[in-house]
């Protein structure tokens, strides 16, 4: 009963610190219209997709589960991305309960509050159940090493995922080719065939889609996959990375002084406690070898299939305290976690300011009888993306800048011009010259098609 109770408040504490403020902190950029605009394409364009958008690594392109789930978010929120974030927090409380379930009650409540873990957990894109997934890597693996052969069927459904959610993901599986390996003169022939028939099912999708491109992401993640080296070395950078991800979980980086001091007791927790030790330094290790000697850009959330390690570790690590000392050391990182929660600021050019933006451009162009409007940007390197959905949802025709409809400009930060004519939060909006606008000019432009709606984006539509 005391172990339930701890689990409730933990989803309580987890569902508050996912949610407060949410609409304000909706960070909309890139990721979340780019999900917008796949979920439109299915329910509204009717077409059955087959892979989402474009990864880092060129011609590799992640599953479209991610975007099937956020289908009814959007429909009972009228197709607005707002409603994804309950998508976000559901898979959020799914991991918190995971945790309880398979790390014990101090893993569950490290989950629940942990600024990285939470904070990641806010946002809508695909890598969001990365860390449920791991949960749940970790207990397959652990079961698999013991000879429980009915988890293969587990480890399958967790390898059929990864396409869908971080291909980094895939650095785990030789470990679990090793716990079956170790095993496999116990299993049957139909205990091997049935879980591989199972996987064939779970990635039509992806078969599909690569039959009829000729097997181009096969072909890609080969390529990326067997390149090795680079002239750069980047160990140090993976080394960094991977220390600040240990850290994150528990606090934030002007606390971790020696940055690698936390990591080390983490480790050293699980090398003197863990009876599983060599499997989980091995998970970390296959990460850190990978991504120093692989020429791929390394981007922080890459690592975010290890994040799970540094919570194994602490739980570990608290089971051999003594209680005083667990409700001294929790009540801390509880402080610390929410103390950051409610001081953490954003840049204010998110959701509520975007969608505000391409609002009020919409209610100035009908004002001005304009059937179509032009759109430029003077914004900082990738801030010009978060708005296409919103000329979609607010059924306003955008073309391109060098056509004769009238050109609002987009403006992010507002230090990058002499004058606004209105702003908001972060964002700045100048209005078009109206009177160099003729009638007979906008209705030439507001003839074309709808640039910002026929435009191909990110690789393959179809």
């Amino acid at each position: 009963m005391k172990n339930k109770l701890f689990l409730i408040i933990c989803l309580i504490l987890g569902f508050f610190v996912r949610t407060y403020d949410f609409k304000y902190r909706f960070n909309y950029t890139h990721d979340a219209d780019l999900a917008a605009w796949v979920v439109k394409d299915i329910v509204v364009d009717h077409h059955f997709r087959l892979i989402g958008q474009l990864t880092s690594s060129s011609g590799i392109f992640i599953g479209a589960l991610y975007y099937y789930l956020q289908i009814p978010f959007f429909w009972l929120s009228g197709m607005d991305p707002v409603g994804t974030i309950w998508l976000s927090v559901g898979v959020s409380l799914l991991g918190i309960a995971s945790a309880w379930y398979v790390l014990g009650t101090y893993g569950s409540l490290i989950y629940a509050v942990s600024w990285l873990v939470a904070n990641t957990e806010r946002e809508i894109v695909p890598t969001v159940p990365v860390f449920l997934w791991s949960i749940w890597f970790y207990h397959t693996l652990v079961k698999l090493w013991n000879g429980e052969k009915k988890w293969l069927y587990v480890a399958v459904i967790l390898i059929s995922l990864i396409w869908h959610f971080n291909l980094a993901l895939i650095l785990g599986a030789p470990l679990l080719l090793l716990a079956i390996l170790k095993n496999i003169k116990t299993y049957s022939p139909r205990e091997i065939v049935l879980p591989l028939l199972l996987a064939l099912f779970l990635n039509l999708p992806l078969l599909v889609f690569e039959t009829r491109h000729g097997f181009v992401q096969t072909k890609s993640l080969i390529a990326t996959v067997t390149t090795v080296g680079g002239k750069t070395n980047k160990i140090n950078q993976t080394i960094t990375y991977v220390i600040r991800n240990a850290n994150r979980v528990f606090v934030p980086d002007n606390l971790a002084r020696p940055a690698w001091f936390l990591p080390l007791v983490l480790i050293s927790l699980i090398i003197l406690f863990s009876n599983k030790r060599w499997l989980i330094l091995s998970w970390v290790g296959l990460y850190i070898v990978f991504f120093s000697f692989h020429p791929l850009p390394l981007s922080e959330y890459y690592l975010n299939g290890i994040t799970i390690v540094w919570i194994i570790a602490a739980s570990i690590g608290l089971q051999k305290l003594p209680k005083i000392l667990i409700a001294l050391i929790l009540t801390i990182f509880l402080g610390i976690n929410l103390y950051r929660m409610f001081i953490f600021d954003t840049n204010h050019a998110g959701y509520i300011e975007r969608k505000a933006l391409v609002s009020y451009i919409k209610e100035d162009a009908a004002r001005h009888n304009y059937p179509c409007v032009a759109v430029s940007y003077i914004t900082s390197p990738g801030n010009n993306f978060g708005y296409r959905y919103w000329f979609w949802f607010f059924r306003l025709k955008a073309m391109r800048p060098d056509t004769l409809a009238p050109v609002y400009t987009i403006v992010f930060p507002h230090s990058y011009v002499n004058r606004l004519d209105k702003t908001f939060g972060a964002l700045g909006l100048i209005f078009p010259d109206y009177p160099e606008y003729t009638k007979e000019g906008i209705a030439k432009s507001c003839d074309l098609p709808d640039q910002n709606l026929t435009e191909s984006m990110f690789g393959f539509t179809k």
